[in-house]
């Protein structure tokens, strides 16, 4: 019985994709004393090759340093409830082959998916720790746009709404948190964070996604800082790190090689390093259609803005962009690169960046022969900062708000946009107090908000807040 179960166990090869297939690297010449094996645990959107692809040597670390290692593959674009089971059913597998517990190392949401499996399936017995590398624990702001209104046409041509993306909003996750951590005592694998900071440059894949989150603080360019942490965890190290070097071996194994011993060594002091950032002010614009031809977006900047990045979103390369200023200049320098954020996947970003922009009315104008969608980002560093929890909650009243939350601005108008999911209803609610939220029922609600109105210097703005909150069986809202 044991010979057929191994037998099954090693059909796997590191060619094959399917959920659920796994594989063992090659053996190392010594085996390393007092090591376990690692199990590597791929993230949104990918499969166990991204653990030897884009230059990543990683298994080839490891195994010249000593270590077994094993890859599987779960689905990248189901939630964590699916892959959770099915990890679990693997890990037993696993185990068996080894006859050894493993430290499983997870990129992404891939740590998710084994907290699941540990949690919800009793895997921990297989399991000796946990290293996430930038795992957004608490989502991703970049789930939530993905799934809010202006996201709408890009998505159904990207298919970019899948399970794993719906799952990391962050309402969605602040439900999960305090489901799953409540249960923790189930799960007695240590947990060790790690996350990152960088996002590259104008022109680098992740550079868009750093700018948006940025007013949430630092980021990897898909996952922040803040995100990568869990109260339980111990966070072994926020490096300069994107969200596509931190798996890399040569950046990622020298730290943690020291979590895959019997007896944890001592870590870097490097832990100790700054991991958070106070939010910055950074506010957002978002638009988005289909057009065939030619599509018009105007938009304002206020008195005060001292960068403005315009990003277009689209999965074509056949059009063509020009962005103009309130003195008639046309700008049309825009840098074209692929999303790796996970949670647009194929798309293609048009971006150009604006130093110290005129103030007044600006157009952008996209020409396409063929059928196009779109989103429009509009990111302002500086200008209007509406920072608009307490407004828009209705914590504080109108006037208040103004007065005490929104210095500078003489004039405001907000629009309520809210689409529940599983019921697809979508709404313009008066408010977004918990007691209206809970009327809609159990489910996630996607809302944004759509806001405009006027500053103390007569400059006209717009801006979009994005949020998500969830109400559970009981009808309470988790925000």
């Amino acid at each position: 019985m044991m010979e057929s179960l191994n037998s099954r166990m090693s059909s796997g090869t590191a060619g094959e994709t399917i959920p659920g297939s796994w594989y063992t690297g090659e053996e190392p010449d010594e085996v390393k004393p007092g090591s376990y094996p690692i199990l590597f645990i791929h993230g949104i959107n990918t499969t166990s090759a991204t653990w030897s692809v884009d230059g990543n040597d990683i298994r080839e670390t490891a195994r010249a340093k000593g270590y077994r290692t094993a890859f599987i593959n779960l689905s990248g674009t189901a939630d964590m409830w699916s892959n959770g089971l099915l990890l679990a059913e693997k890990l037993k597998e696993i185990f068996v082959s080894f006859q050894k517990k493993v430290v499983i190392v997870a990129h992404s949401k891939g740590g998710i998916d084994a907290q699941t499996a540990m949690v919800y399936h009793d895997a921990s017995q297989f399991v000796k720790r946990v290293i996430t590398l930038s795992t957004p624990h608490h989502g991703s702001q970049l789930a939530d746009l993905a799934f809010s209104k202006w996201a709408d046409w890009i998505a159904d041509t990207l298919g970019s709404r899948s399970e794993a993306v719906f799952s990391l909003q962050t309402g969605y996750m602040k439900a999960y948190r305090k489901r799953t951590d409540d249960n923790m005592e189930r799960g007695h694998s240590s947990f060790y964070t790690f996350g990152g900071t960088g996002w590259g440059s104008m022109g680098s894949e992740l550079f868009w996604g750093g700018l948006y989150l940025k007013r949430f603080g630092a980021s990897d360019g898909a996952v922040t800082v803040k995100s990568s942490q869990l109260p339980y965890g111990e966070e072994v190290m926020v490096g300069d790190w994107t969200h596509k070097t931190i798996k890399l071996g040569n950046e990622i194994f020298p730290y943690i090689e020291k979590l895959v011993l019997e007896e944890v060594e001592e870590l870097p002091g490097a832990i100790a390093a700054e991991s958070t950032e106070e939010e910055l002010p950074v506010t957002v614009l978002h638009k988005g259609g289909v057009y065939t031809g030619v599509a018009t977006e105007r938009f304002y900047v206020e008195d005060g803005v001292d960068e403005l990045t315009v990003d277009w979103i689209s999965s074509s390369t056949d059009a063509s962009y020009v962005l103009t200023d309130p003195d008639g200049r046309r700008h049309v320098r825009f840098v074209t690169v692929g999303d790796e954020t996970g949670f647009f996947p194929d798309a293609l970003h048009h971006s150009i960046i604006i130093p110290s922009p005129a103030k007044g009315r600006w157009v952008m104008e996209a020409k396409n022969d063929s059928r196009e969608s779109y989103l429009l980002n509009v990111i302002f560093s500086g200008g209007a900062n509406v920072g608009m929890d307490e407004f828009i909650s209705g914590k504080v009243s109108e006037s208040e708000s103004k007065e005490v939350k929104m210095t500078g601005i003489v004039d405001i108008e907000k629009q309520f946009h809210l689409s529940h999911f599983p019921s697809g209803k979508k709404d313009q609610p008066a408010d977004l107090k918990p007691e209206t939220l809970a009327g809609y029922g159990e489910g996630i609600h996607n809302i944004t908000i759509d806001l405009k109105g006027t500053t103390a210097q007569g400059d006209r703005f717009q801006r979009t807040v994005i949020r998500t909150v969830t109400v559970d069986e009981y009808g309470n809202v988790h925000e």
